[in-house]
């Protein structure tokens, strides 16, 4: 993924990166975002021009977080997302619920390899069918209402 939005990046198809994920591997002490602001680092990217989302454990995290932390304030309107073919599907469905109408979303899926398609994708359907059900009666793009649900029943951020 980072090999990906890094190559954008330098084709000029994005002005900045933003790396999202936090720590969800509680025995390490970095989190998923810096760990691809390294390897973006490696390849010569200005770090000025990467922005790191750390709040996420999860998709559903990192579309939130991303909106809420840093591309409203930054006043982003356009994005791309990279993430791996066999998840896109749900991706999409998430940040597209989370950013509304009011963003350009382009998504771009990069080859997974060598994985189990079938499990693999009953697993993504899985999922997807918890988010819809978490975030049940809430309108697309309703920011403090989706940030509330979250941690009152997801049950990596919940609140105890």
């Amino acid at each position: 993924r980072v090999k990906r939005g890094v190559s954008l990046f330098q084709e000029g198809k994005a002005r900045t990166i933003l790396m999202s994920g936090g720590y969800a591997d509680k025995d390490v002490k970095i989190s998923h975002a810096s760990v691809m602001k390294e390897k973006a680092l490696e390849k010569n990217v200005d770090p000025e021009k990467i922005y790191l989302e750390e709040k996420s454990l999860d998709t559903i995290g990192q579309a939130i977080f991303t909106k809420t932390e840093v591309v409203v304030p930054e006043k982003w309107r356009r994005l791309i997302i990279v993430s791996h073919d066999y998840h896109i599907r749900r991706v999409k469905a998430i940040f597209d619920f989370v950013y509304g109408e009011n963003f350009k979303l382009k998504f771009v899926g990069i080859v997974s390899g060598k994985i189990d398609n079938y499990k693999i994708k009953w697993q993504e359907t899985d999922l997807l069918g918890m988010f819809s059900r978490l975030f049940k009666g809430i309108g697309q793009a309703h920011d403090k209402e989706i940030v509330e649900r979250l941690f009152a029943r997801h049950p990596l951020y919940k609140i105890k």
